[in-house]
């Protein structure tokens, strides 16, 4: 979830790294370091540790502290570390290990292109193994082969860019690593835009779908020997798109808020204005949206509001870490009179919340405009909706035109705005802010956003939606 700030700090905070300190990768030390700094400067702390389960928390750390000085490689730190964290149930927050020289590079390359691939898997008879071939997840295809140098990178297969619509990548580049557990499950190294990796685990649910858990799902699209409806709706349900159901049920996808640009979302939307308006319903669907920039989903909200609503005021931590990752690089010499009294203000702030808007508990946002206010909107959402995708959730749910199906969202929104802190071996990427000054007592962490009408994991949401808008809308006529 990405948020406005002050003029002030908007040039510099969200993207600010606190660079580390020259040290030995040591576990013991690498705990102690991620301890103190959870303990100072993540912005739900004092919320997840309270009076009532300190003495827990004290007794967890404690354990950990004690595998810590177990290790003996500090590849085996990081799961010491991870398990460490879980006692924060926190979406935003994050550990990842970059090696003893610092971040990891993600550069790595194994050049390739779909000529080449394509004679491979024929020579080398891949069409044994169900996972090697051509996949798909939004904007991205990679061909998955078995890792020409699986000694030395410790996995057994690799996925490799062939195509992206996003420019950081380039054909040949290693998007993910795979190692396989047991039967059709594998542990995978998923590397990100900014050169940190994620681990997570994958499975492949059936010969053309693979699920990386709390992640992504990607579609094989070659070979397909007979491509059937369910696997071109698979590969249509990763892509932004609109298209009409039945003639006559505008449907829109948007599955994450950061490849696309608002402008582009806007360019969509101008071009099926029309049918949006003459529609009895439109159906939204953020299933799997696991968030990004919620300027990114400001030209739906016209379709989707009623008229104003009301978001709350966010708040940042300004503990000291956090004061000096905001203002460390600032000389208050270059600063004018304006910008000086900021500095001093927020300065002031140590050890205390800045909360935007200041006694106010939120403001208030007005759409341009709002487009046939008596149609109706189903918004799909499931357990993988996090981050911005909630804050949509949230946001639309205030228009008396939505209805919301599916299950509950993920449950990561209450803390956001990551901040990065390395520690030798390790980057530390937690929460500085809090969505709102009410999160002790209705908080939306881990319990999600619930549906208006609950349903299974099972059950065609889509399909569903559909009909049960057609009968509200004939109940509310009759």
């Amino acid at each position: 979830m990405k948020q406005f700030y002050p003029l002030f700090i908007l040039s510099f905070l969200l993207t600010f790294t606190i660079p580390s300190q020259a040290q030995d990768c040591n576990c013991t030390e690498a705990f102690e370091q991620t301890v103190q700094n959870y303990e100072s400067n993540y912005s739900l702390f004092h919320l997840k540790v309270t009076d009532k389960n300190r003495e827990i928390y004290k007794a967890h750390t404690v354990v950990y502290r004690n595998k810590a000085a177990e290790v003996q490689q500090i590849e085996d730190c990081l799961p010491v570390l991870q398990q460490w964290l879980t006692f924060f149930w926190d979406g935003h927050s994050r550990i990842e290990y970059t090696g003893a020289s610092g971040k990891e590079n993600r550069s790595e390359r194994i050049e390739m292109d779909r000529k080449k691939y394509h004679a491979d898997y024929k020579k080398k008879k891949y069409k044994k193994n169900d996972l090697l071939g051509i996949w798909k997840y939004s904007g991205y295809e990679v061909a998955i082969l078995p890792d020409p140098n699986n000694d030395a990178r410790k996995s057994d297969f690799v996925g490799i860019v062939l195509s992206s619509t996003n420019k950081n990548w380039k054909p040949g580049d290693v998007k993910f690593k795979l190692t396989h557990i047991y039967g059709n499950d594998y542990s995978s190294t998923h590397f990100m835009d900014d050169y940190s990796s994620k681990k997570v685990t994958g499975n492949m649910n059936s010969p053309h779908q693979l699920e990386f858990k709390n992640f992504n799902n990607w579609t094989k699209v070659w070979p397909v020997a007979d491509p059937t409806t369910t696997v071109k709706e698979e590969n249509l349900y990763s892509e932004f798109h609109f298209r009409m159901i039945d003639g006559e049920v505008p449907y829109l996808r948007l599955p994450n808020f950061y490849e696309k640009k608002p402008a582009f979302v806007d360019s969509l939307l101008k071009a099926h204005h029309d049918e949006l308006l003459q529609a009895e319903f439109i159906v939204v669907d953020v299933r799997d949206n696991n968030g990004g920039n919620d300027n990114v989903y400001y030209p739906v909200l016209p379709y989707l509001l009623t008229g104003p609503i009301q978001i709350p005021q966010a708040g940042l931590w300004m503990s000291e870490g956090n004061l000096e990752t905001v203002m460390n690089h600032i000389n208050p010499e270059d600063l004018n009179e304006e910008e000086k009294a900021q500095y001093d203000f927020f300065m002031s702030l140590k050890n205390s919340f800045y909360w935007y808007g200041n006694d106010e508990y939120a403001y208030t946002y007005t759409p341009k405009a709002v487009f046939a206010p008596n149609k109706k909107v189903a918004v799909l959402m499931n357990g993988k909706t996090a981050s911005s995708g909630e804050t949509f959730v949230y946001r639309v749910n205030q228009s008396d035109k939505v209805v919301l199906y599916g299950q509950n969202t993920a449950g990561v929104v209450d803390g956001f705005s990551q901040f990065t802190r390395s520690i030798g071996c390790f980057e530390l990427k937690y929460p500085s802010s809090l969505r709102s000054k009410d999160i002790a007592e209705h908080p939306v962490d881990p319990y999600g956003f619930a549906p208006d009408v609950y349903l299974s994991e099972e059950v065609d949401a889509l399909e569903f939606s559909i009909r049960h808008m057609r009968e509200l809308i004939k109940a509310q006529k009759d």
